[in-house]
């Protein structure tokens, strides 16, 4: 529409027009702002940009529906935030005799469901089937008849499971157990200075096994309740590569220079209320950050670039990568080996001063 609009006008009508609603929007904003109803009003009937991602997030709660009930999915979101719950209860001090009554026999169901499926991804199952285990030797059994029906229709479809999965060390575990600490504070300072955003690459191709590599490094990263809402999709083929990197505002000057671009996209159907629909961001950045710290080990660099909320090129994005409606670019992130006299910004960053407040009790 926009593209018609601009061959039908002539630029000095396009101009006016820009003006006047540029003036409109700044006149009637101050009234829209007054309150929360009057905000929904605005963006209702005179911007869209957040029509978009309404939409998703209506589609991706559509689409948790019925992947929770599906037995041909390879993860269940429910389940997912279920198990991590059951896991933090097993870890509060003091522990409960009886907890997770209001959601244990959804959980169960929802562990029965992936079961039965043949494309479940095996390592969450193993996971689901020993943290439940725990929860069973945990409570208190015979404080409800809810838990003691559960944990016999638990046991016995564990009695008929012929698979091969290996259950153990899926539980939660102590503090004093994890690997110790390698780096002081000194040399994981020069570490992180080693990752700076990376303009200039060589014209090679990107290992793809490195980027798995890197990949499973950022899997680790802290995800709401695990639901982990994100993937990473790469992108190292013309003419698709070329596309892609033209829609990335960030990208102006050096697009044509870029060997591997990852989009990292965000999944509303991992939630099942509108009230999510910003964790897709929080996990993503958290997972692209610690992606972008295991570049460096594996020779490759990496730069992230800009992504604002618009509508066209979520739209053009979301037609090349083939996304679903519930699906969103969160950020794109050029890879590859880095040019060795390519130049990099200095980017002076803001001080600990400029950033941290203490919040003291009132």
């Amino acid at each position: 529409m926009r593209q018609l609009i601009k061959k039908l006008l002539p630029n000095l009508l396009l101009v006016k027009l820009k003006c006047f609603i540029s003036h409109f929007h700044q006149k009637t904003q101050p009234f829209f702002a007054l309150s929360p109803f009057l905000t929904r009003l605005y963006f209702a009937f005179f911007n869209s940009a957040y029509q978009r991602e309404q939409f998703s997030t209506l589609q991706g709660m559509l689409t948790y529906n019925k992947r929770i009930k599906s037995t041909r999915e390879q993860s269940n979101p429910l389940l997912r935030r279920n198990i991590h719950r059951i896991e933090k209860g097993l870890i509060m001090r003091p522990l409960r005799e009886v907890f997770a009554l209001e959601y244990i026999e959804e959980t169960q169901k929802a562990y029965e469901l992936a079961y039965q499926s043949s494309t479940h991804q095996s390592e969450e199952l193993a996971w689901a089937k020993s943290v439940l285990t725990k929860y069973y030797e945990t409570v208190s059994l015979e404080r409800s008849s809810l838990l003691t029906r559960l944990a016999n229709e638990f046991s016995q479809l564990n009695q008929v499971d012929s698979s091969n999965v290996q259950y153990s060390n899926k539980t939660p575990y102590k503090h004093q157990e994890l690997a110790s600490n390698p780096l002081t504070f000194e040399q994981f300072s020069r570490f992180i200075d080693m990752r700076r955003s990376t303009r200039w690459f060589k014209q090679t191709p990107v290992c793809r096994n490195k980027l798995k590599q890197a990949i499973t490094l950022a899997s680790q990263a802290p995800s709401a309740c695990n639901r982990q809402p994100y993937e990473f999709y790469v992108v190292d083929q013309q003419p698709l590569l070329s596309q892609v990197s033209k829609l990335a505002i960030g990208g102006a000057g050096f697009a044509s220079n870029i060997p591997c671009l990852i989009a990292i996209i965000g999944d509303y159907s991992c939630y099942e209320h509108e009230r999510d629909r910003h964790v897709i961001y929080i996990d993503a950045s958290l997972a692209a950050m610690q992606f972008m710290q295991a570049l460096p080990t594996l020779g490759l660099a990496s730069c992230p670039m800009n992504w604002p909320e618009l509508n066209v090129i979520d739209t053009k994005i979301a037609r090349l990568l083939k996304l679903p409606n519930y699906k969103k670019t969160i950020m794109l992130i050029a890879v590859g080996e880095p040019e060795l006299d390519g130049g990099i910004p200095y980017s002076q960053k803001k001080s600990a001063e400029q950033l941290v407040h203490f919040v003291d009790t009132v």
